[in-house]
């Protein structure tokens, strides 16, 4: 697939004219980062944005004790630092590929000036965002809200979910289980320890990184109101 399939393919960019998809593609560049190498730090000056092609990205914050936690997951047609078009001088966070990944970097300028072209660029641009802000809001009351054990099941719940649209009863982990516990605020031990517990209780069963739901209505309970 070419870069202007490409763009034609995700959720920003699937809808907006092929001319000026032209001129986005030809100012695009793809480069390949290597797993746990860093695309972008926190504090660096913010001048393009990028989409994931290939592999997995994670946004993330550390703390001053070391303390790491993953804010967000980025997939392949995903984007982030959108912020570049928005006159935002440093980045927020820290991005690093997961595993072996290419990305299309493309200069925020050329967006901004393609985006005052064409409102539907903005509208879409704001889709995303917000999309997003509500899966952050959701992070923010799990941690702060919850513990380990509810914080799992509403994962799993919301995974499965996402998965299918149809809340199926397997879900493939998307990271490794010391990943998914930055992202679940737990340290790798905590984490192991909650899944047997669950395997022992009959909720779930585990092979690798598949994890099957047994009994949906106990991981609901334990997951807390407002789930679904």
């Amino acid at each position: 697939m070419d870069t202007l399939e490409f763009l034609q393919s995700t959720q920003l960019f699937s809808d907006i004219p092929a001319e000026q998809l032209g001129i986005l593609s030809r100012s695009a560049r793809e480069k390949k980062y290597a797993a746990g190498q860093f695309i972008i730090s926190e504090s660096d000056e913010v001048q393009s944005f990028f989409i994931v092609k290939k592999g997995m990205v994670k946004l993330f914050k550390t703390s001053f004790d070391g303390k790491e936690q993953t804010i967000y997951l980025f997939r392949p047609g995903e984007m982030f630092c959108l912020c570049s078009t928005l006159n935002a001088s440093v980045y927020p966070a820290d991005a690093m590929a997961l595993e072996e990944s290419t990305l299309l970097v493309l200069p925020g300028d050329v967006l901004e000036v393609e985006a005052r072209q064409n409102p539907r660029i903005l509208f879409n641009m704001l889709s995303v965002l917000c999309h997003r802000l509500k899966d952050t809001l959701t992070l923010v009351e799990s941690l702060s809200l919850k513990e380990i054990p509810q914080r799992f099941a509403s994962f799993l719940l919301m995974s499965t979910r996402q998965s299918d649209g149809k809340g199926g009863d397997i879900v493939e982990l998307p990271v490794t289980q010391r990943e998914l516990a930055k992202m679940l605020g737990a340290t790798p031990e905590t984490l192991n320890r909650v899944m047997k517990k669950m395997v022992e209780e009959g909720m779930i069963s585990m092979q690798g990184r598949f994890i099957k739901t047994l009994n949906r209505k106990a991981l609901e309970e334990l997951a807390g109101d407002g789930l679904e």
